[in-house]
């Protein structure tokens, strides 16, 4: 009997440096960016860890970027629902354009709540009592993380078997780990990359912009979840991911665009 191929790791990676860099252009460009437009403010910069703007303000302002994710997510989410006919690649990449979103978007409240910075902390300055603000943001987070966990659970069951196993089985823990903790990795990776060249200095790197990849923590802990997706046909081992070119020649190139253009800063007139 011929063995299964085994996931190809730099395929791996790749799509999940695509989906990371998705969820925070998303954050920046369209959440933050659209918002400044729509309001009648100026974009002055736009990097990987923030964008600056300048005119008019509005809360919606920070409070667009996580929306932003939850919508971008909530819709990969959606999508997945009708992606049992598409190939492994297209399927495990929205599976990972949901779970960067969402762990982004619910991750965010609790980073502000708790230390009191980033874009919720500006959404709730001003409102009183301040500590209650701050606490039900940390509850919105933790309720909306675990919910995320329990709903990315059911996309990636056929991704927690073997081909050629049983579904009765268990899960094969280091197809799923392989699968979850590579793209979590390679997002780190990049963050860091992009975030060491910002024009504010090294430290936003540690502020904002590993915050951003960190927050997909719960990718990696989603294995505790499969076994309660109910479906049997969801628990059907979908093919491994194979190694392709086009994949890791995409995510190179906005690679390369990432760290070395939106690092350092997109500067407006």
């Amino acid at each position: 009997m011929q063995a299964t191929p085994a996931d190809d790791v730099p395929t791996i990676a790749a799509l999940g440096v695509l989906a990371f860099v998705l969820a925070d252009v998303s954050h920046e460009a369209l959440g933050h960016g659209l918002a400044t437009i729509v309001i009648g403010g100026r974009v002055d910069l736009l990097t990987t860890c923030f964008l600056r703007s300048s005119g008019n303000y509005s809360k919606w302002i920070p409070a667009a970027g996580g929306l932003t994710n939850l919508a971008l997510g909530l819709c990969s989410v959606a999508v997945l629902r009708f992606s049992s006919g598409w190939g492994v690649h297209w399927r495990y990449f929205l599976v990972l354009v949901a779970a960067f979103n969402l762990f982004f978007a619910f991750g965010y409240p609790a980073y502000s709540g708790i230390a009191g910075f980033g874009d919720w902390a500006a959404v709730i300055s001003g409102w009183e009592p301040q500590w209650l603000w701050r606490v039900l943001l940390v509850l919105v987070s933790v309720v909306g993380y675990y919910g995320s966990m329990r709903l990315l659970a059911r996309p990636l069951a056929p991704f927690a078997k073997t081909v050629g196993v049983p579904t009765k089985k268990p899960l094969d823990e280091a197809r799923f780990r392989r699968l979850t903790t590579t793209p979590y990795i390679a997002a780190m990776i990049v963050a860091c990359l992009a975030g060491a060249l910002n024009p504010n200095g090294w430290h936003t790197m540690l502020t904002a912009g590993l915050p951003a990849a960190a927050a997909a923590f719960g990718l990696t802990q989603i294995d505790h979840f499969v076994d309660s997706v109910s479906d049997p046909s969801l628990h059907e081992a979908v093919e491994p991911v194979r190694r392709n070119l086009f994949w890791i020649l995409a995510a190179t190139a906005v690679l390369i665009f990432f760290v070395g253009v939106l690092g350092p800063g997109i500067r407006f007139a």
